[in-house]
């Protein structure tokens, strides 16, 4: 093989590691540490906008000192039952939906209404029914998190293609093995996309509902933060609320994903 081309062959598998979406997220995470670091130390803006060094000092405090585990573990249960609810509640109305006119013509209004309804009025109207209760949280994420999901599980049914409704029907297949084989794996991507929205909606609502309804979570460190005027503390504290969805959305829901729609890959490579 010629210089020349071995040349190109590396200069082609550097550009496409290049394009891997997970090295292309440290690249920006990098630049934007050096940037931050740069306005921080350099330009002397420390005291506005904090810094990396001081940011990643008190990160190391909270985890040594391990309050942040009864916080995180109250957060993570609220959003936890608000998920289940939305699961629940937001399947069981987009297949009511999705499968007869009667309700879609009834309910179909009411899910818009959902999806347009603004998060801080679930959060004090759920404050005002419930009162300053663990349960405030997990009704208002919940109730602003099942529309998304309803209205995801009814696109996938209105999207399936009636030519295999109508030829499961003609080889005289069982209906409930064309709901099973045809219909939920038709409405499995929707689902899926669904539930992740649905989570990092129950995560905003939770954390915002603890801003301002709680004594314990993530939202109520973040806002006692606040009160210390401690910037380093917020932005330390959003970190580990960050670190914690990155691990639920690679290690669960990807995971978890690609095992469910391993036949897809394996369809397609005996396709190939």
């Amino acid at each position: 093989m010629s210089a020349k081309k071995r040349l190109y062959n590396y200069s082609q598998r550097i550009e496409a590691l290049l394009r891997e979406p997970k090295l292309v997220f440290i690249q920006s995470l990098i630049i934007f540490t050096v940037l931050w670091w740069i306005l921080s130390a350099v330009f002397g803006f420390e005291q506005s906008i904090s810094s990396p060094e001081l940011v990643a000092f008190e990160l190391r405090e909270i985890i040594s000192g391990g309050g942040w585990v009864e916080h995180l573990t109250a957060s993570l249960l609220r959003v936890g039952y608000a998920l289940v609810f939305t699961v629940v509640i937001g399947t069981a109305i987009g297949i009511l939906v999705g499968v007869s006119e009667f309700w879609e013509a009834a309910l179909q209004d009411y899910i818009t209404i959902g999806l347009a309804f603004p998060s801080i009025f679930a959060v004090v109207f759920a404050a005002m029914l419930l009162g300053i209760t663990d349960l405030t949280p997990t009704v208002a994420s919940a109730v602003i998190a099942f529309p998304f999901l309803a209205q995801n599980v009814y696109e996938g049914i209105k999207n399936i293609d009636p030519k295999l409704i109508e030829m499961s029907s003609s080889f005289g297949v069982s209906r409930y093995y064309t709901i099973r084989q045809v219909v939920i794996n038709s409405i499995l991507p929707q689902f899926f996309s669904g539930v992740r929205y649905s989570f990092a909606l129950c995560w905003k609502i939770v954390v915002l509902s603890e801003f301002v309804t709680t004594t314990n979570g993530l939202g109520w460190v973040i806002r006692s933060e606040l009160n210390a005027v401690s910037l380093t503390g917020v932005i330390a504290w959003t970190l580990l609320i960050t670190g914690v969805i990155l691990i639920v959305e690679y290690g669960i829901f990807q995971q978890f994903e690609k095992r469910m729609f391993s036949w897809r890959q394996s369809s397609q490579l005996k396709s190939v």
